[in-house]
């Protein structure tokens, strides 16, 4: 015994020599803020009166060139694209100082992936391109920053802010977890990097300074998980309208060597602790297995509220919650969950549902459509007149056939 314990004080002062010897952890990368911008949408309400939103985006482009393209969260300019659509009159500009805005364009957008390409009229020298990087399972743990201009800080504290570069507010955190949302497929990002209303749409960078995500939003079960979708769900968007764009370099062979150093150190440094230990393995082996217990029970009771289609023509289909107003009906181009042409009972934009994590009820209004929305047991909702619902409730479109309920899944 006392002999492993000299080779693992040997092996521990080796590991301990070659961390010193490498270079620190990689620090946030200032450049980044050079590729950021604050994003504002205005939109006229049913009474013609202007409301407005802002959100954060930033800038993709080759490199050592003028940026021309914006990548940002869809729902950031979601209400510019319903006016657009339905009302007219929408805002949609880009700020490089308080006193300098230009107005920007939608080039495409996905709204189940909830990503969007904008662009300026001309490239800008006021900004500089970021480069991309799909993350890997391998980056798990690793420090990441979320980027923007949340509300939440210019409200706590009154200060001069000119919503410029300098203004952006950086959080820090690490990767938790990747994952692909249930129904759409969408690659996310969990990170405990703090994000609230305004950061959407920022980039989410990289120990190297890499946009890996599009900062998205907060759990509603856990002040401490945040999500961004990968960046590799913007890609295709990009590709298709032909946008340029730079992918990061990947780390170069010494650095790989470095890592591979460590680990094997630290893996050997682990073989020698288990061999000391061995006599309370099972033990240990026991604990570990209760705890992945109790962290599985965990997971399941984190459920996310949804609506799902009891509707034949939709085969069961889940649409997820993520705090903007899901539009029912048959228009493709506003609504989340799409009825076919003809069927009986729906209109083009008949109703819409959001969930309301702090009273945890779902909010139902009936858009002024032709054959009503109705309460499961029969009740017509009076138009544009907002209904709680409790997980669980369903409701339908028109005809009974055309069923929804909403619940925690």
């Amino acid at each position: 015994m006392k002999k492993l314990h000299t080779i693992l004080a040997a092996v521990l002062a080796t590991l301990l020599l070659v961390l010193t010897a490498s270079p620190a952890l990689a620090a946030f990368d200032q450049d980044a803020l050079d590729g950021i911008v604050m994003i504002t949408t205005g939109a006229p309400d049913r009474n013609g009166a202007m409301q407005y939103w802002r959100g954060t985006g930033f800038f993709v482009g080759e490199a050592g060139k003028g940026p021309q393209y914006i990548i940002t969260n869809c729902h950031v300019v979601e209400e510019f694209i319903l006016a657009g659509k339905a009302l007219g009159g929408g805002e949609l500009h880009v700020l490089f100082d308080k006193d300098d805005q230009v107005e920007a364009y939608l080039v495409d957008y996905d709204a189940e992936k909830d990503v969007a390409v904008l662009r300026l009229s001309e490239a800008t020298d006021k900004r500089s391109s970021l480069q991309l990087k799909v993350p890997e399972e391998s980056s798990l743990g690793t420090e990441a920053y979320a980027v923007g201009y949340p509300l939440a800080a210019d409200l706590t504290v009154q200060a001069v802010t000119s919503f410029s570069k300098k203004d952006a507010t950086v959080t820090t955190g690490s990767i938790s977890r990747f994952l692909t949302e249930s129904g759409t497929g969408r690659k996310l990002i969990q990170t405990d990097a703090s994000l609230s209303g305004g950061n959407s749409g920022g980039p989410l960078i990289d120990g190297s300074g890499a946009v890996i995500g599009i900062n998205t939003g907060a759990s509603n079960l856990d002040s401490n998980i945040f999500y961004a979708v990968s960046v590799e769900e913007v890609l295709p968007l990009l590709d298709k309208n032909s946008i340029p764009y730079t992918m990061a370099a990947p780390e170069s062979g010494s650095s790989l060597l470095l890592y591979a150093a460590i680990g094997g150190g630290a893996l050997l440094v682990l073989l020698i602790l288990l061999l000391v230990l061995s006599s309370n393995a099972k033990k240990k082996k026991k604990k570990a297995q209760q705890q992945q217990a109790q962290q599985t029970q965990q997971a399941q009771k984190q459920l996310s509220p949804v609506l799902r289609s009891v509707s034949p023509q939709h085969n069961g289909m889940v649409v997820p919650l993520h705090g903007q107003p899901v539009q029912l009906g048959r228009d493709t181009t506003i609504c989340r969950l799409v009825y076919q042409d003809g069927t009986p009972g729906v209109s083009s934009k008949h109703c819409q549902v959001y969930y309301e994590p702090r009273e945890r009820v779902f909010v139902l209004t009936d858009l002024g459509s032709t054959y009503g929305t109705f309460l499961a047991d029969g009740q017509r909702l009076a138009p544009n007149t907002p209904v709680k619902l409790a997980p669980g409730a369903s409701f339908y479109l028109g005809e009974a056939v055309n069923m929804v309920y909403v619940d925690m899944e």
